[in-house]
């Protein structure tokens, strides 16, 4: 893996947003299944595997979607009403799929799972007859026609306090109560966290490598190795909060999840093999046509950027 990858992690103090489609692994086409109501601080999207989409009220989300955000928070509401009020520090996916119910007949239903691996939100149901799981990598709790905050702890436990109604289910460990906020740096250290940072930044790389190929500066080989590396880091990001998740008490996130880290680790071997065309063809994999004051990651200017190597 380049050394340029971990570089990205410093990036994420001062991320800028972007609007470049990054190809990978599969996303749902599907119509969407909530929007961004509102938002304010530092808030990440990452939809239809896009990192580049800059954060706005009324944004389509749709399903596996995820929510970031460091120092900020946003507001998510989904199409039968229900609502996630997301704080700072937390790092998030939706998901829905069809499911049928019934033994004799079949009737369809919308089963949605809201993967919390970071942080906080306050949720409220809907009105509609969606059944509502929350998945952490200790606990899956499913809820119906209720409220309450779902958190994790800076000791990795899951927290789950009702404020009306309750669970329908509870699988795994968890604790009754509110997780008292994590502090950002500790945030910060998070695995997925990080990943996410790594694979945002990674896209403001091709943002500012396709200006210097638009102005001659670099060759076209540059760009396509900045997206190889774009690639990479996305699928490194599913990868990590897959593997964070194979400790789940329930069978069908472990499924889920091997799928995931399956197609993850297939989309980094296409990555790599793309970065190493790239070079061979004439892309430079130190960088140098950066400079300290534009080094090509969103980073301080103070910052030493190193260059990097297959």
């Amino acid at each position: 893996m380049f050394t340029s990858i971990k570089l990205l992690f410093i990036s994420f103090v001062l991320l800028l947003f972007s609007s470049i489609f990054i190809p990978g692994l599969a996303f749902s086409q599907e119509r969407p299944i909530a929007r961004l109501a509102d938002f304010s601080g530092t808030v990440l999207i990452n939809s239809q595997g896009n990192w580049g989409l800059k954060p706005a009220k009324g944004l389509p989300l749709y399903s596996m979607d995820k929510v970031v955000t460091r120092m900020g928070t946003a507001t998510i509401v989904f199409n039968d009403g229900a609502v996630l009020d997301v704080k700072n520090n937390s790092n998030l996916l939706i998901r829905e799929i069809e499911i049928e119910k019934g033994l004799i007949k079949k009737v369809k239903a919308v089963e949605r799972k809201i993967l919390l691996f970071l942080g906080k939100l306050h949720f409220k149901t809907g009105e509609s007859n969606v059944e509502t799981r929350f998945e952490t990598t200790k606990a899956v709790i499913g809820i119906r026609g209720t409220a309450g905050i779902l958190s994790i702890g800076a000791d990795g436990k899951t927290y789950i306090h009702f404020s009306e109604g309750g669970a329908s289910f509870i699988l795994g460990e968890f604790v009754r109560g509110i997780a008292k906020e994590v502090r950002v740096d500790m945030a910060d250290q998070n695995p997925v966290q990080r990943a996410t940072f790594v694979a945002k930044a990674a896209v403001d790389q091709i943002r500012r490598t396709e200006k210097k190929v638009a102005a001659k500066q670099m060759p076209q080989t540059q760009l396509d190795l900045a997206k190889a590396i774009s690639q990479e880091t996305s699928a490194l990001e599913v990868l990590t909060y897959a593997e964070s998740l194979l400790v789940s008490p329930d069978d069908k996130v472990l499924e889920w999840a091997r799928q995931q880290i399956e197609n993850a680790k297939e989309t980094i071997k296409a990555a790599k093999n793309a970065q190493r065309k790239a070079i061979v063809d004439g892309a430079d994999p130190e960088f140098k046509g950066f400079t300290r004051d534009e080094p090509g990651f969103d980073v301080p200017s103070d910052q030493k950027v190193q260059g990097s190597k297959l």
